[in-house]
């Protein structure tokens, strides 16, 4: 069985994902604007389903997965951090989807920025890439808060993506989200 952390930033609780939050899950897709930049419609309830036993299959390294994103409890998002199936040798893709119900509450950025610094951080990973919709504006405006590098634009996952990437050092901090450590909040001592 893959393993990842528990993680926590001062809002939200960045949790394995597990069988329990499909319903949930599939709730947030259903808003046709949840698909806009994906490949797939996933407003469709059986392919919102379908996507997150896909998700639960995970069989690659222990410490990278997916992750619900709870906010007060209630399942707010969905995040992942693995070796991308859509870049080369292996290289470790990022993703993050917040329900429309969060958007603009920063929460996206919230829990990109927990799950980079775990990468970089625990994981001692190189890099962490992204792949962003040249149309989706507002991860973009994630990424650039993030301050990822912009290294070009591929074609991946059925359309043209800004390609980024996010390497120790540059990294822009944020507020109280600042411990990357798993279950670890924000201004707690070690």
């Amino acid at each position: 069985m893959i393993r990842v952390p528990a993680l926590r930033t001062a809002r939200l609780d960045l949790v394995p994902l597990a069988a329990d939050h499909t319903r949930a899950v599939a709730d947030l897709f259903a808003d046709p604007a949840m698909s806009a930049h994906l490949g797939a419609d996933l407003s469709d309830r059986a392919a919102a389903e379908e996507m997150v036993r896909r998700r639960l299959a995970y069989g690659g390294p222990d410490g990278l997965g997916h992750w619900a994103l709870l906010h007060g409890g209630r399942v707010a998002g969905l995040a992942h951090l693995h070796p991308s199936a859509e870049l080369p040798g292996g290289l470790c893709e990022i993703g993050w989807y917040v329900g429309s119900a969060y958007a603009g509450a920063g929460l996206a950025t919230e829990a990109a920025r927990a799950l980079i610094r775990y990468g970089l951080a625990d994981l001692r990973l190189d890099a962490v890439w992204a792949l962003v919709h040249v149309d989706n504006t507002a991860s973009l405006r994630v990424a650039a808060r993030l301050g990822l590098l912009d290294v070009g634009r591929g074609f991946h996952y059925g359309g043209e993506h800004r390609v980024l990437v996010g390497l120790p050092g540059l990294l822009r901090t944020g507020g109280a989200e600042d411990d990357p450590r798993p279950g670890r909040a924000a201004g707690t001592s070690p």
